[in-house]
């Protein structure tokens, strides 16, 4: 068994795969505060609760966007399961072409975004992965990474401006019948919701348009569930990144046993 975590700014999201198929999966949120010993038990709560030996696992492998906590949750790792635990870092065998500017500045969780598109649905493609901000990452014909949109996420966004301005509320993020909003929290849910399903279909035309060729277009991230119903021809995969963290693991030798 391998055990697979994505490391965000707002989420941990941490998925156990057994046989190639993804048995578990877990998410919470990130804690800047908990020590190797709080995520060890949090991490041990999770996996006995799904009735896994913890002696039967083969490897593990982190992809993390916080640096401070990078280290605390292989520490917690490596203390609980009593292996190595690889980090994506420089070194890591990716096998992603990467041709934008400064290819140090991309993030863990983006490669593995890439590496399971390209895995799971081939080439050319754009990735929506809606998380603390939106992504859209672009994977061209000849499979190189060659960019990425960055825009605030939807709760980022709707907290600012309810944190801005004094007569609108704290919304439910729950997508109302209508797009023209009759009431506060219709409205506000409305422009988060509706808002950010009209910038995803928008920018993917321009990047369409740009690149003068059709893309496959998929939807993930841990705020995606939001809009997955709103948007059109967009695949939703929910579990992209650990398939990519898995495929990632493989490709540096990482043991599997059946």
């Amino acid at each position: 068994m391998v055990i697979v975590l994505d490391l965000g700014n707002t989420n941990l999201y941490v998925g156990v795969y057994q046989k190639s198929a993804l048995v578990a999966t877990y998410r919470t949120y990130t804690d800047s505060e908990k020590s190797i010993d709080n995520y060890r038990d949090l991490l041990e709560d999770f996996l006995l609760k799904h009735h896994f030996d913890l002696q039967c696992f083969d490897g593990a492998i982190i992809s993390s966007v916080v640096p401070d906590l990078t280290a605390v949750l292989k520490g917690a790792i490596e203390s609980l399961l009593k292996l190595p635990c690889m980090v994506i870092a420089k070194g890591v065998k990716t096998g992603l072409s990467i041709r934008i500017d400064n290819p140090s500045e991309l993030g863990a969780d983006l490669v593995a975004d890439a590496i399971g598109a390209i895995k799971n649905y081939g080439v050319p493609c754009v990735i929506a992965d809606l998380g603390t901000a939106n992504k859209l990452i672009v994977i061209d014909k000849d499979s190189n990474f060659i960019g990425v949109i960055i825009f605030a996420g939807i709760k980022v966004a709707s907290k600012a401006l309810s944190r801005s301005a004094a007569q609108l509320i704290d919304i439910s993020y729950i997508c109302p019948k209508s797009v023209i909003g009759k009431n506060s929290a219709d409205s506000l849910n409305s422009g988060a919701i509706y808002g950010t399903v009209a910038a995803i279909e928008g920018l993917y035309e321009r990047i369409e348009k740009e690149l003068g060729y059709p893309l496959k277009k998929i939807l993930t991230g841990g705020n995606s569930y939001l809009v997955k119903d709103q948007i059109d021809d967009f695949v939703f995969d929910d579990r992209l990144i650990l398939d990519g963290l898995l495929e990632i693991y493989r490709r540096n030798g990482g043991v599997e046993h059946e």
